[in-house]
């Protein structure tokens, strides 16, 4: 069956193709019954507007770009469902691709959504610098999701880095601990970056002794937590508490500390960044620092939105909040079977 056309709709509703056109796109003077004549026509035949036709007519496509490190991370999948729900309730299209960490890799997606002549991009990672994407993106809108390029796109949305570690160290401190060990990511990244400094920024607040043979820069992966966690606890002065900065990290030293028979959290202290969706199943449950991901998908939606529009924006830099949740592996109290119902919240 032919694909019905604009001339198809407004034949049927007996007007011209330019009336029926304004009708569909919701422009120009018309009365209220032209407008229900062309809508029933339009429903009646199935009709659709071509996108190319649109983006001909418009010099827009509708359509946004996500470029993420990895799709198999939960992180990245609820960042791009809250960027495609708000995009959606625009009017907008998703196009979803898995750069890796590889500059030639990144610069091969950007291209590729460049030449499907999307009309801004989301971007969730930043191997290379804002020089080399502002030449890259050649002047389309983009907003950096987690991952900063200073001075490249035209917004940010990242996390409160600096205030979750600093939340940790303030409740470890508050149990006690003063041999407090950290497991951070990769310094040439945001997030491994603002949260080693909030981790040295709290510390320095608490008055606390930052003891450099307790700090790891690591990969955010659960192979490199366990290999460094088991580093820290075979030191002759081992730390009291760990803090890690990705829940990943977190999994790897609570293997360590089960492989070097230490007890969490009567020997070690346990608490990381990211409160995993299955931390309340874990033994001990993980104490952690929680954020609404999806949030930060939508706030990068509706920062590249408005940039594309052309429509003021209050602020550049769009901070997602967070917040402790204290559970058993710091050496807080609760009951493991309740905590066990917190995944059915």
């Amino acid at each position: 069956m032919r694909r019905a056309k604009l001339n198809d709709v407004a034949r049927r509703a007996g007007v011209s193709r330019s009336t029926a056109s304004r009708a569909l796109n919701g422009i120009g003077e018309l009365s209220a019954e032209t407008r229900d004549a062309v809508a029933r026509a339009a429903e009646d035949l199935h009709y659709r507007p071509s996108p190319l036709a649109r983006t001909l007519r418009t010099r827009r496509s509708r359509t946004v770009g996500l470029v993420v490190p990895t799709v198999a991370h939960s992180f990245y999948a609820a960042v791009t469902n809250g960027a495609q729900r708000t995009l959606e309730e625009h009017g907008y299209r998703l196009i979803l691709i898995d750069s890796g960490e590889d500059p030639k890799t990144l610069t091969a997606a950007v291209q590729t959504l460049l030449d499907h002549e999307v009309d801004g991009i989301l971007m969730s990672t930043a191997p290379v610098g804002a020089e080399q994407f502002n030449v890259l993106l050649d002047g389309t809108p983009c907003v950096f999701i987690d991952e900063l390029a200073p001075g490249a796109g035209v917004g940010n949305v990242v996390l409160e880095n600096e205030r979750g570690i600093a939340l940790l160290v303030d409740h470890i401190a508050g149990h006690g601990h003063d041999r407090i060990g950290y497991l951070g990511g990769p310094a040439d990244r945001t997030s491994g970056s603002h949260r080693l400094r909030g981790f040295l920024e709290a510390m320095s607040h608490s008055k606390l002794e930052v003891l450099p043979e307790l700090i790891r820069e690591c990969e955010w992966t659960i192979a490199s937590g366990f290999r460094n966690a088991e580093a820290l606890l075979t030191e002759e002065r081992r730390p009291s508490a760990l803090i890690t900065a990705s829940g990943e990290l977190g999994l790897g030293a609570l293997v360590a500390a089960r492989r070097a028979d230490v007890s969490i959290p009567g020997d070690l202290a346990l608490a990381c960044f990211d409160d995993l969706y299955f931390a309340s199943l874990l033994e001990p449950s993980m104490t952690a620092i929680a954020y609404d991901t999806p949030s930060i998908g939508q706030a990068g939606a509706r920062l590249l939105l408005a940039a594309i529009l052309g429509e003021p924006t209050p602020q550049r830099e769009m901070r997602i909040d967070v917040e402790l949740v204290r559970r058993r592996s710091c050496g807080c109290e609760g009951d493991p079977a309740a905590a066990m119902f917190e995944v059915l919240a």
